[in-house]
């Protein structure tokens, strides 16, 4: 059997209660698994939760630890935004298509 590609970078949309901070979040994250570093965003907050854009990098993520530590918090993932595999991290490139996707 072939091995796995590492997971080098994921961004995560994910639903977490106001308390835990992010903070205790960010330190949480970092503990798991292959996770070398965290990058958390709030983008969105009502009365009793936030909305949360997390980036993830490291050299072999171990995404079922992140799911784990993530979900301990009483947070739930509500999808994987992007997904970096490989030696290396390839960013994202512009083509003529994303003119197309802009909303003027």
């Amino acid at each position: 059997m072939p091995k796995k590609a590492s997971i080098r970078r994921i961004v995560l949309d994910i639903l977490k209660p106001l308390d835990p901070s992010l903070i205790e979040v960010a330190r949480a994250i970092v503990s798991a698994k292959g996770v070398e570093a965290v990058n958390l965003v709030v983008y969105e907050m009502d009365r009793k939760t936030e909305t949360v854009k997390a980036t993830i990098e490291g050299k072999n993520i171990d995404f079922e630890s992140v799911k784990k530590v993530v979900e301990k918090f009483g947070a739930v993932i509500h999808s994987i935004d992007q997904v970096v595999v490989g030696k290396k991290i390839v960013e994202e490139t512009k083509t003529p298509q994303d003119r197309l996707l802009q909303v003027p």
